[in-house]
């Protein structure tokens, strides 16, 4: 009896040890501040897009364009933004990127802006709800969308070196003002992002 209660004993005290051994890393987290430049990989982030869009924005709504436009039809410019397309060989979030330009361009005041090419199917199915649910007095009108007077257009491609344990991103983003009517283009940007990632050997 005493052997077999020893025995129990001793494969539970096995038993905690190998578990103690594996037990799991300690996991921290810490709050910053949500403007803080943080870079981990070197992959494109949401500083990027913040900082793209921002300087973008400045300098498209610092041209002439909106203003001329104004002068001669009486009413600010309405904007469509086309999403911006990632032709890169990076991961990049484009729609918090697309997100990002087109509040700059709304909180501007000085150009009007409708949805997106791909978000007018939600008000358009819900105009087709309501003309068959909703009162004549409330329900809206088809063919009453504000049509665009310029759509913006937009893409980001990368171009990367490396050697030795050095590796360089850079980050290309073009952007471009069309105007619908003529096919003009009225402004064009290009702005670039490079960064110098230090690897360890391992990781090569």
């Amino acid at each position: 009896m005493r052997v077999i209660r020893f025995a129990a004993v001793a494969t539970m005290g096995i038993f905690l040890l190998a578990n103690c051994g594996h037990s799991r890393p300690r996991t921290t987290v810490q709050r910053t501040s949500a403007d803080a430049q943080i870079d981990l990989s070197g992959e494109w982030n949401d500083t990027d897009a913040n900082q793209v869009s921002k300087v973008m924005m400045r300098d498209c709504l610092s041209r002439p364009w909106h203003s001329q436009f104004q002068t001669k039809n009486g009413k600010k410019p309405v904007v469509k933004l086309y999403p911006i397309r990632n032709r890169s060989s990076d991961h990049i979030q484009t729609k918090f990127f697309t997100k990002q330009v087109e509040m700059e361009l709304i909180n501007s005041g000085v150009v009007r802006v409708v949805a997106a090419l791909d978000e007018t199917s939600h008000a358009r199915y819900e105009r087709v709800d309501q003309s068959r649910h909703a009162s004549d007095k409330t329900a809206k009108q088809q063919q009453a969308e504000t049509g665009s007077d310029f759509i913006l257009n937009g893409w980001v491609v990368s171009q990367n070196d490396a050697a030795g344990g050095t590796e360089v991103k850079a980050f290309v983003t073009t952007m471009e003002l069309v105007n619908v009517e003529t096919q003009e283009k009225v402004w064009l940007k290009v702005h670039r992002i490079k960064k110098v990632i230090q690897r360890a050997a391992s990781e090569w």
